[in-house]
């Protein structure tokens, strides 16, 4: 039952195998065709004069387009630095007035540690 199991297993990968090579070759064979069709203009005198207006006006508006999106990603690179120091500098003072406002004092235990602390340095230095 097992050898018989085997068998099917292996006849579908190798089935599987040979044909996803065959579906690589069939790929490969379209890329080739596509890539030998020249480039010619559209038949129709409206597509032409789609063409012609791309051809004039295209270079303009991928232009415009690049702008925008360099406008969109910050523009110049020292106004982003400068907005980000301004950023540091709001959150700094925000900080600050946190701190000032709940006047946040030692517990006794730090002030505790703070004095064994100074003793222990002071007995060091002797």
């Amino acid at each position: 039952m097992s050898s018989r199991l085997a068998k099917q297993t292996l006849d579908l990968i190798l089935k599987n195998n040979n044909s996803s090579a065959l579906k690589r070759k069939e790929e490969q064979k379209l890329k080739k065709v596509e890539e030998k069709k020249p480039l010619r203009l559209p038949d129709t005198k409206k597509g032409i004069k789609k063409v012609k207006y791309e051809m004039r006006y295209g270079q303009q508006q991928k232009a415009k387009a690049a702008l925008m999106k360099l406008e969109k990603k910050g523009g110049n690179p020292l106004d982003a630095l400068y907005k980000e120091e301004e950023a540091l500098q709001d959150n700094l003072e925000r900080n600050l007035r946190i701190l000032q406002a709940h006047r946040l004092k030692a517990s006794d235990n730090e002030r505790k540690m703070r004095k064994k602390l100074l003793r222990f340095n002071k007995q060091g230095d002797q």
